[in-house]
């Protein structure tokens, strides 16, 4: 096994010589192998460690000759090898998976277990490549340069995969642990995985220019709700955008210009942290009335026919006395409390999300009218493009928690 790591070698008789002894890590190659055509026995392992100034690499005998390994900080990455021949220590600071694998494959040979079964390295010098800062950064812009034989490096950050006809998200992607900006436009992806919305650190996702046709709604309600800051699905032929949109608590910036949407969900007005929305050249024939609660940088919803009519859309969804499920869940909703699916059963949970907010403040979930009001864009954005500048009054789908919501805001 070979790992790309940063290592300090540190002598432990300089002290002692009165040198110095401070040296920073460095980039290096860390195997742990034998010679070719050698016996599999602990006296022909070595761990080999090579440099961009040491290709040939460094041979330390593993068998009877390693002193202590120290794995306080595996966790981060972080071991040291103690050698009583020489008397040097590998400081070694890897990727924590790379880094508990290369260990546990240290202890076998150690213990002189399987030795012919483990995935040893050669001892040959090794490429400038195998020693290079893995990359964070990957730019594809062809089908020639697409991976299809080999991985993507597990250390992008940054995964930009443009014009090569992809017609999915892979799952290897899916699996980029540090992945914070990913980058699909100009392909043929129809739909996107559910793995998606799992991805710890994304903060970007950019997707114009697909074949997109609708979003499932387990892809916000993930880690990717709490990391998400751009969300870009232009150009694409969605009709539809899911409830849970109303959970990307950290985005700030939302394009979803020339689609075929004909509304927004209700919960748009949930994304408090919203400072750019752009939905141009759809088929939105109102606004949610939730969006009176964002304050928008800027607005873009020119291209829309904003052709519903005011007045009450159903009014059969209204309870006289409501259930208590919904009354026990309007009080979490007004106390700030969120319990988790491992407090309370993941239905509830589900519920729980689903809640909207009467233009008057108060919160309602199944118990409700709908009704068509008038919306006055000025109060949403600082900066809003419209087909008609001078107008900027629009339809927007309230959600009313009673019939005196009803007689004020209809007669408006």
């Amino acid at each position: 096994m070979r790992i790309n790591c940063e290592v300090q070698v540190s002598n432990r008789k300089l002290p002692s010589l009165s040198l110095n002894n401070k040296r920073g890590g460095t980039r290096s190659s860390l195997g742990i192998g034998r010679p070719p055509a050698s016996k599999a026995d602990v006296s022909n392992l070595f761990i080999h460690l090579c440099t961009a100034q040491n290709k040939q690499g460094t041979k330390y005998k593993v068998g009877g000759n390693i002193e202590a390994v120290f794995t306080k900080f595996v966790s981060e990455g972080k071991f040291t090898i103690r050698f009583k021949t020489p008397e040097h220590d590998l400081c070694v600071k890897a990727d924590p998976i790379l880094a508990k694998s290369f260990l546990q494959i240290l202890k076998l040979g150690i213990q002189n277990k399987d030795i012919e079964k483990l995935h040893l390295s050669s001892l040959a010098p090794v490429k400038q490549s195998q020693i290079e800062k893995p990359k964070t950064k990957l730019v594809i812009s062809s089908k020639q340069e697409y991976p299809i034989t080999t991985a993507f490096p597990y250390t992008l950050e940054n995964l930009r995969v443009n014009s090569v006809e992809l017609n999915r998200v892979e799952n290897r992607m899916c699996k980029l642990r540090k992945l914070q900006i990913l980058h699909l436009g100009d392909n043929l992806i129809r739909e996107l995985p559910d793995a998606l919305g799992q991805m710890k650190c994304l903060s970007e996702l950019h997707l114009p220019s697909n074949a997109l046709t609708r979003i499932s709604p387990h892809l916000f309600s993930g880690p990717l709700c709490h990391t998400l800051h751009l969300l870009d699905l232009s150009d694409n032929k969605i009709e539809l955008l899911p409830h849970t949109l109303g959970q990307l608590h950290t985005l700030t910036c939302l394009k979803l210009d020339k689609n075929l949407l004909t509304k927004l969900p209700v919960s748009l007005g949930k994304l408090t942290k919203l400072r750019s929305l752009s939905a141009s050249k759809n088929k939105l024939v109102d606004l949610p009335a939730s969006a009176s609660h964002l304050q928008l940088d800027t607005l873009d919803v020119y291209g829309n026919p904003f052709s519903a009519t005011l007045g009450v859309v159903d009014s059969g969804t209204l309870e006289e006395v409501p259930s208590l499920r919904e009354l026990l869940a309007v009080s979490c909703i007004g106390r700030g409390l969120r319990p988790t699916a491992a407090e309370i059963p993941a239905t509830l949970v589900t519920y729980l999300e689903s809640w909207l907010k009467c233009p008057c403040g108060k919160i309602c979930f199944e118990s409700h009218i709908l009704a068509h009001i008038q919306l006055d864009l000025k109060r949403v954005s600082l900066s809003i493009t419209l087909a008609d500048p001078f107008h900027t009054s629009v339809p927007a789908l309230a959600t009313l928690c009673s019939r005196k919501c009803k007689e004020k805001l209809c007669k408006r």
